[in-house]
């Protein structure tokens, strides 16, 4: 084991270098982008959820079509059988 302490010189420089904080504009920049990207995705799963219940809604419609369309073929061939 050596007593042969010889302190590096990047590291003598980097403890001589002030911490970083950060400023007020700073922060603010920050923040109002920030802002900027979550309003974006609020808008982006808006239009996903409209778009999903524009399709959910058709999807329905045309449920109720079939099945209307079945139960008038099926009172059709009712009918056709009484008689």
């Amino acid at each position: 084991m050596t007593h042969d302490y010889e302190p590096d010189a990047l590291l003598l420089s980097l403890a001589r270098l002030p911490s970083a904080s950060p400023t007020a504009a700073g922060d603010q920049r920050i923040r109002a982008r920030c802002h900027v990207a979550l309003a974006r995705r609020r808008a982006a799963r808006q239009r996903a959820m409209r778009s999903k219940l524009v399709l959910a809604r058709l999807a329905d419609a045309a449920l109720t079509a079939v099945l209307c369309a079945y139960a008038a073929v099926a009172l059709v061939e009712a009918f056709r059988l009484i008689q």
